[in-house]
């Protein structure tokens, strides 16, 4: 089961059958609100029907919460840093979507590029930032990486700003390529290396922290076949496997396999949405619709 488009997907199972052609591939593609409704209407039936899962990081919180994930220490986890694997072994990040500040390069000069979260706030920006009106785990993994405190003072001075809150991460990188606004804070790198491979006026920089929008994959508790299942994931963390999510233009999470640049990650410091904060996460939800005045 995966959230991951089908196109990528496709790409990864035909890699791995080339290698071990005698294990059929089954993938089903879907939102991750519909994937977790299906698992849980398969474990109250008491049918299971998926070996592996592949989904984004809240998701594999509550899969492992829930005790539907089976922990693998597979031989491959060795290559994975600390924080884009799960301690006891019950997923590991195949890979990662960084969060970014992208901008109009017609409209924001050299000088007047951020290079801090805090140069946000100065007078210039008021009403010129975009951000996602449901953008929680930024919220929660951004307040993770600065500390609570400073975290959640930084999102209220942020919110006086008047940023301009709109639906979809792409609509948000193509309306600061358009000239909405200058600049928005809640897009990934790939939105504004699409736009601007296309020509649009536009380029990004990180600013620490930046969000890791991680993509964990795990094994079912009680898989059909979970020696298949260990056989798949083994694959999708190997070298070849995280060759083929880099030639899809995504980010490996592996250390042995740079990214497309290999500089591309320079000067990005990774926030992840600590545990805590996942246990308490409809209360931040909460907070990021009160601070930002969320209907």
């Amino acid at each position: 089961y995966t959230t991951a488009n089908t196109a990528d997907t496709k790409a990864l199972t035909d890699s791995f059958k080339k290698i071990y052609p005698k294990v059929d591939v089954q993938f089903e593609r879907t939102t991750d609100s519909q994937m977790m409704e299906k698992i849980l209407i398969e474990s109250r039936a008491g049918r299971p029907l998926w070996d592996v899962v592949s989904t984004t990081g809240f998701y594999g919180y509550l899969l492992k919460k829930r005790g539907l994930l089976a922990a693998y220490d597979s031989p491959e986890r060795k290559y994975f840093r600390d924080g884009f694997k799960d301690p006891q072994g019950f997923w590991t990040s195949n890979y990662t979507t960084y969060g970014v500040f992208g901008f109009n390069t017609k409209l924001v000069s050299k000088a007047n590029i951020p290079r801090s979260h805090e140069d946000l706030l100065k007078p210039a920006w008021k009403g010129q930032v975009g951000i996602e009106s449901r953008a929680y785990e930024w919220f929660t993994a951004t307040i993770s990486g600065m500390g609570r405190e400073k975290g959640l003072s930084y999102m209220r001075a942020l919110a006086v700003q008047q940023p301009n809150l709109r639906g979809g991460r792409t609509l948000l990188a193509q309306l600061v390529a358009a000239g909405e606004f200058n600049g928005t804070l809640t897009s990934y790198m790939h939105n504004f290396d699409s736009l601007k491979a296309g020509g649009a006026p536009v380029d990004w920089v990180p600013l620490a922290p930046s969000f890791a929008n991680l993509h964990p994959v795990g094994l079912s508790a009680k898989a059909p076949h979970p020696n298949a299942g260990k056989l798949f994931i083994d694959f999708m963390l190997s070298q070849k496997g995280q060759e083929v999510v880099r030639a899809l233009k995504r980010i490996p999470d592996r250390t042995d396999t740079p990214p497309d640049p290999p500089t591309l990650l320079q000067g990005v410091t990774p926030a992840f949405t600590a545990p805590e904060v996942y246990d308490d996460f409809d209360r931040y939800i909460k907070l990021y619709q009160e601070i930002f005045g969320v209907k």
